[in-house]
């Protein structure tokens, strides 16, 4: 990216390009030009599924080098010019340059999300604007891909900004490290101090990399501590260039080739296996760093020979464009047709649209307003500028967000069929019979009810887990002393299992509560209760290694349902795969049960396994946003294999003497839709709305063998 500079003369601010280069480097290298274009073209034909380009991630990664040698140049210059350097002109030149182009991509991207995908994923994008938009989505989506439930959502149209905050907050911290030790005052060069530091913090990021992707690999590849290496490697290329003037013109030829085969080795070699950024993400940082410090002589037959040619540089002008416009393109129109990602073939035309989006945003907001003279003069001018963008974005996508999103949370007090007064017979009859006649007559249900329960924009306020520290983390294996119901009851019940004890616990809790029974709460998402091995989820530990964390979980909340000795534990849960990655058969899943249900000590009368939902087989509510008048295009039969994990889960319950309860007929008749009633039954494709499950109340109550309470 080109760096502006903005000079102050005669109190008029006049914006110039500026060599982004060390002092005694060309003040112009078409070949870090150049490699702009090969880093957006590996990023770009990875995203749109081309076939061999499985590592093309690795271009973020040439890109944070690139920055950390560009700003570095920007700076030495200006500090070698003028023997200071001025904040607020860095910062007012990075606003120029980066944000114009970011607030039009965010606003754009959250309104056509509402437009082509509707208010559920609208309203997803517009709280992932607000982070973009501040700069700060690498740490929005770290944590998203480490919650259990957030993880199962597509991929967010606005995802891409993530390596775009980390670069920022490299810009936020570097320029002050950099000004502190051009202050020292030492025998030694400016150089010379700037290289021991930024030697310290490769070797330390670097380690954390390493550490932290074994360890933690969703927070390790957001996070800007174990990135900070790359973009220190491509500022120490910076400070070392009078050294690197030296190298012989054949050598640095022979290193331009070997940095770019480097890079081009790690888009075809890497994949979504491999484990990353880690070790081996030095490949392409250190293969970019090759080419830049081997190109500073300009050899002849150096890799600039190639990347110095114009379609090279032009891509390499627009590529800040191009990588902000190529994504949000690229999921929207797979998103629309139902899928993650469509074939690259599908995307060979999203990618001419990405292609013209780009062109248009940089001949006409890139370029135009970073050379603008502003209405107002100073240094402050450009910093005012990009606050008031940011200002614009979180403002635009919170009332968007406000506009759509529900008052608050859902109600669910009043969703059991209304009837005779509380606890009459009839109410009672009432409401159990509510539920096989609302799934009797789902099939027929051609619209989205105009009372839809939860309504579609009310969803995401619609989970019925717990929430703060009686939600376990994914690495965590014990639970504080998560009691609810009426803490004062003489009956304890336990509810155990993985998510799925999660979006049952509002309407047990309540049960609990009008029953004045405790309810001990033991549930932990990627972990069902079975005692089997399982793979590890993502964003967490190897990727295709074993879920340890899970089998400790295990011990723990085995042992605390045998010291509390309740009067009822609840086991339910969703199936999951073996480490490998494959799923468990039936008579392997029916082990697994029989072995968890033996290592409890309660009686056998006192356990319910309570059984799987039917899945519907399309992702929901994705599914009913874009059916809303043909809501049966988005239902199913009942899966035949599904019939085989109930019998085997049966099994295991009555090889012990449990009891079993089969709830598909809660969910199906002869076909499982997403709206019975007037509710929404699915709040993801794998668990049910809070609302649903209160509608299910008295059912559950009955089948769990409690006092009914309606």
């Amino acid at each position: 990216m080109t760096v502006i500079d903005e000079s102050i003369g005669d109190g008029v601010a006049a914006a110039v390009d500026e060599a982004g280069t060390a002092p005694e480097d060309r003040r112009f290298r078409p070949d870090v030009e150049g490699l702009r274009a090969i880093a957006i073209v590996l990023v770009v034909l990875f995203h749109a599924g081309v076939p061999g380009i499985s590592g093309g991630f690795v271009g973020v990664d040439v890109f944070f080098v690139i920055s950390g040698f560009v700003i570095t140049g920007v700076l030495l210059r200006e500090q070698g010019s003028s023997n200071r350097v001025s904040m607020l002109g860095f910062y007012g030149r990075r606003a120029r340059r980066i944000i114009p182009a970011a607030t039009v991509a965010i606003i754009v991207t959250v309104t056509a999300t509402y437009l082509v995908l509707g208010v559920v994923a609208g309203n997803q994008t517009a709280i992932d604007g607000r982070w973009a938009a501040l700069f700060l989505a690498n740490f929005h989506f770290a944590s998203v891909g480490s919650n259990y439930l957030t993880a199962q959502l597509p991929p967010s149209p606005l995802q891409n900004f993530w390596s775009l905050a980390v670069e920022e907050q490299f810009y936020l911290v570097y320029p002050t490290i950099f000004f502190v030790i051009a202050a020292l005052r030492t025998k030694l060069s400016l150089q010379a101090r700037l290289a021991i530091g930024l030697i310290t913090v490769i070797a330390a990021s670097f380690a954390l990399s390493v550490t932290q992707t074994a360890s933690n690999p969703s927070a390790a590849f957001f996070s800007p501590f174990t990135r900070a290496w790359e973009l220190a490697l491509g500022a120490l290329v910076a400070v070392g260039t009078k050294w690197l003037l030296e190298i012989p013109k054949p050598i640095g030829s022979v290193l331009t080739w070997t940095g770019l085969a480097a890079i081009v080795f790690g888009s075809v070699a890497f994949d979504s296996r491999t484990r990353y950024p880690g070790a081996l993400v030095a490949v392409p940082v250190i293969g970019t760093a090759l080419v830049i410090a081997g190109g500073m002589t300009a050899p002849r037959r150096g890799a600039e020979s190639l990347l110095k040619l114009p379609p090279f540089r032009w891509l390499g002008r627009i590529s800040y464009s191009l990588y902000l416009w190529h994504w949000p393109i690229l999921i929207l129109a797979a998103e629309e047709a139902g899928k993650t990602s469509l074939p690259f073939r599908q995307n060979v035309v999203w990618l001419l649209v990405a292609l013209g989006a780009s062109v248009a945003s940089y001949y006409v907001v890139e370029n135009p307003i970073r050379h603008a003279r502003l209405p107002i003069a100073g240094r402050w001018a450009a910093v005012i500028l990009g606050a008031l963008l940011i200002a614009t974005s979180v403002g635009v996508v919170t009332f968007q967000l406000d506009a759509h999103a529900a008052p608050g949370p859902v109600a669910h007090a009043a969703l059991v069929p209304p009837g005779p007064p509380s606890g009459a017979t009839g109410a009672i009859t009432q409401a159990l019979e509510a539920v096989p006649n609302a799934v009797r007559e789902a099939p027929q249900i051609r619209t989205v009810p105009a009372d839809l329960t939860p309504s579609l924009s009310q969803l995401g306020n619609d989970w019925g887990g717990p929430a703060g520290a009686c939600w376990p983390a994914t690495g965590q294996t014990t639970l504080p002393a998560c009691v609810f119901g009426d803490p004062a009851g003489t009956h304890t019940m336990v509810s155990y299992g993985d998510s799925h004890a999660g979006m049952w616990f509002a309407v047990m809790n309540d049960i609990a509560l009008k029953a004045h029974w405790k309810l001990v709460y033991l549930g932990k998402g990627y972990c069902p209760a079975d005692a089997l091995p399982y793979e590890n989820p993502g964003g967490w530990g190897k990727a295709g290694g074993e879920y340890a964390v899970c089998d400790q979980w295990h011990r723990f909340a085995v042992n605390r349902i045998n010291e509390i000795k309740p009067d009822l534990v609840v086991i339910t849960q969703e199936r999951r795969s073996q480490v490998d990655g494959t799923p468990y058969s039936p008579a392997e899943w029916q082990q697994g049960l029989s072995r968890a249900l033996k290592q409890l000590t309660v009686p056998a009368r006192n356990i319910v396994v309570l059984g799987n939902l039917p899945v519907l087989g399309h992702r929901e509510p994705q599914c009913l946003v874009a059916h809303q008048k043909d809501v049966q295009a988005c239902s199913n039969p009942v899966f035949a294999y599904q019939a085989k994990y109930i019998a085997a889960e049966r099994g295991a319950a009555t090889s012990v003497g449990a009891r079993y309860v089969d709830i598909t007929p809660w969910f199906c008749s002869a076909t499982c839709t997403p709206v019975i009633g007037k509710f929404q039954v699915y709040w993801d494709s794998w668990h049910i709305t809070a609302s649903y499950s209160f509608f299910l109340r008295e059912s559950l109550v009955v089948a769990l063998g409690l006092p009914t309470t309606a």
